[in-house]
Order: C-alpha cells, then structure tokens, then sequence
C-alpha cells in the first residue's frame, strides 16, 4: 500500500513539478517554525510580567530627575531579578573580587576567561579580575508548545467600558 502511495506521489512530482516544489517548501518552513527557539523572547515576557521591565527600557526616561528614575528602577530591580533567579538562577564564574589579582593556568577556558590589555606569549598570565564573568546555574523557562510559537512578547491590554 505505502509502495502505491509513493509511486502515485513520484508520478504527480514528475507531471507537476512546480506544484510538488511549493508542497515541499511549505513542509520545510512549517518545520522550521515549529523549531525556532523563542525562550528569549519567553525571558522577556517573563520579565515584563514581573517588573514591567520592557515599559521601563523603552520609556523616554531623559526629563526625569534622578530620584524618579531611583524610585522607578527599585521595584523593577527586585521584581525582576526575582524572576530571573526563579527562572535561570545565574551565579559568577570566578569567586575572587573584582580588583583582585588572579592567575589563569595554561588550558583555560577561553569561553568562560577573556583576556584583556596587553596579552602576549602563552598562558600562564597574571593580571586583575576586571569583571567576575556570569554562568547559568539552571535553565528552567518553560516548554513552548507548538501553537505558541510568537513575536507577542506582551500582548495589548484594552480595558472595555
């Protein structure tokens, strides 16, 4: 039976092949949707839902004063950190202070180390933590099925009267 559905299939290829070119194009870009990684944009709704932190980036904040954008920036500051610690729990690559000198040993990893200033030569270097680096201790944002595949990060809200 599969035998007989594929020759069927070759022959209507063979005698329409403009129409069998678009059929499998469209099979080729509903994959690709279904596997587009969108936790980005899951991350963004989340934060805009705890803190209302994309209100706040994309907010003229230029005539405020100092004391307003503080007054601001604190509750957006906890309640989204909250969520990034529920949701990633991100924690620094190194344990020294930043300032501190510290040595890197011949096979560092360059993923995690970036050296800076004058490098020459080969490791091991010495030089002055400048930034302590940050890793993602978990990941835990949640599945995305496939009917909310979106560019929504945070949909209009319309209070009817």
């Amino acid at each position: 039976m599969r035998l007989w559905w594929a020759w069927k299939a070759f022959i209507k290829a063979f005698r329409e092949p403009e129409k069998a070119k678009e059929f499998v194009e469209e099979k080729n870009a509903a994959k690709r949707v279904e596997t587009t990684d969108v936790s980005h944009l899951r991350l963004l709704h989340d934060l805009q839902q705890a803190g209302r932190l994309i209100d706040f980036l994309k907010e003229d904040i230029g005539a405020l004063n100092d004391a307003q954008v503080g007054a601001a920036v604190r509750k957006i500051h906890q309640d989204c950190a909250r969520t990034v610690e529920e949701l990633v729990a991100i924690r620094p690559l190194r344990d020294e202070r930043e300032g501190s000198l510290v040595q890197i040993a011949r096979g560092y990893n360059a993923a995690e180390i970036k050296l800076i200033g004058k490098v020459k030569g080969e490791p091991p270097f010495s030089g002055t933590l400048v930034h302590r680096g940050w890793r993602a201790q978990k990941r835990s944002l949640p599945k995305i099925t496939s009917g909310q595949v979106s560019d929504v990060i945070c949909p209009a809200e319309v209070e009817v009267m």
